[in-house]
């Protein structure tokens, strides 16, 4: 059985993204004792890591599954949506670069940074 649950999130993320001001829930699904919270970035752009310009022209999205420590006995997973945004600096040597996540995940991390705490 798989209940979907579509949330205006106050509470995910009050429970779940609790400091964290990055992110939008759309999102929560429950199904095999595993529940997954579908979530987005929140600003309008980024600042390139190699000049510091700001952009928020949209490349492309792509999606990364986090996993987060269990919550009520239940796996915990956070499909995230990120975008890479194209650097418009003509003098910048990187052409794209993805949304940071820097309060929810490192980059590469295939766990948020309360599981690598634990």
């Amino acid at each position: 059985m798989v209940l979907v649950t579509q949330t205006k999130a106050p509470f995910w993320e009050s429970l779940v993204f609790e400091g964290i001001d990055e992110v939008d829930v759309e999102a929560v699904t429950t199904s095999f004792g595993t529940v997954e919270v579908v979530a987005k970035g929140r600003a309008a752009g980024g600042l390139c890591p190699d000049c510091g310009r700001f952009s928020d022209r949209v490349h492309d999205r792509y999606q990364r599954r986090l996993k987060d420590l269990p919550l009520a006995e239940q796996g915990f997973v956070i499909r995230l949506t990120v975008r890479r945004f194209i650097c418009g600096a003509a003098d910048c040597t990187r052409r794209t670069f993805a949304e940071p996540f820097s309060g929810l995940a490192a980059p590469h991390s295939r766990f948020t940074r309360t599981a690598c705490v634990s």
